[in-house]
């Protein structure tokens, strides 16, 4: 089916499954066939959500480890994410995150220490979104977030159990809050043998958009 479809010969075919099977996305049953892997996690995007509330959503048991958590001289890259002045200090955070016991995403963030002089380390090992909004009461708008596909280093292999040359879906994101403050810029790497991410895009127009005889201009989309 697959050499008729694509008009390709049955080596190219096998050759472009056994890819797949090396990159974690099918998988072969003996006695049954080829399969897409089942994803372990899938997340609807709909609204920002913490970790924690995606987790409890869905019947899951979410645990953060703290790998790394120190205070650093922002550079040029990171003090513009952050609106802050280069050499201002951030915390530069790194956490493995699992789901029911299993290596799911490694989240590298970056906050501003000036915004957060208390943060600790046992906040971190919760919900970072529940301490900022309950205990610090910071009203949090959103977060602009740009997903990738990026090859995974030897880090990123061996702290999420990843196969040789299985690729990692990347989230990079800048959280704001209500008053436009930045105050969180992210990197986070998934398995992405095991996570789906789905999105739900809401269709609004602006007055008639298909008048007879009329060209309709909608609106750009937001720039960050």
């Amino acid at each position: 089916q697959l050499m008729a479809e694509y008009d390709a010969s049955r080596v190219s075919v096998r050759r472009a499954i056994e890819e797949l099977v090396a990159a974690g996305l099918v998988q072969k049953r003996h006695g049954s066939g080829t399969y897409v892997t089942n994803k372990e996690v899938v997340n609807v995007v709909d609204s920002l959500k913490s970790g924690q509330e995606f987790a409890q959503a869905t019947g899951k048991e979410l645990s953060n480890e703290v790998l790394q958590f120190a205070v650093i001289p922002a550079d040029k890259e990171i003090a513009g994410r952050l609106e802050l002045a280069p050499g201002d200090k951030v915390y530069h955070i790194q956490r493995l995150r699992k789901i029911d016991g299993r290596p799911q995403s490694v989240e590298e963030s970056f906050m501003p220490v000036a915004l957060f002089p208390e943060l600790s380390m046992r906040a971190l090992e919760k919900s970072k979104y529940e301490y900022l909004e309950l205990q610090l009461g910071i009203r949090i708008d959103g977060s602009y977030q740009e997903f990738s596909a990026v090859p995974a280093g030897r880090e990123m292999v061996k702290l999420l159990n990843l196969k040789d040359r299985e690729p990692t879906l990347q989230i990079t994101s800048l959280s704001r809050m209500k008053d436009g403050t930045p105050f969180d810029y992210s990197i986070t790497q998934f398995k992405s043998s095991e996570y789906h991410i789905g999105i739900y895009l809401h269709r609004e127009l602006k007055g008639n958009a298909y008048n007879m005889g009329k060209t309709a201009t909608l609106p750009d989309l937001p720039h960050p």
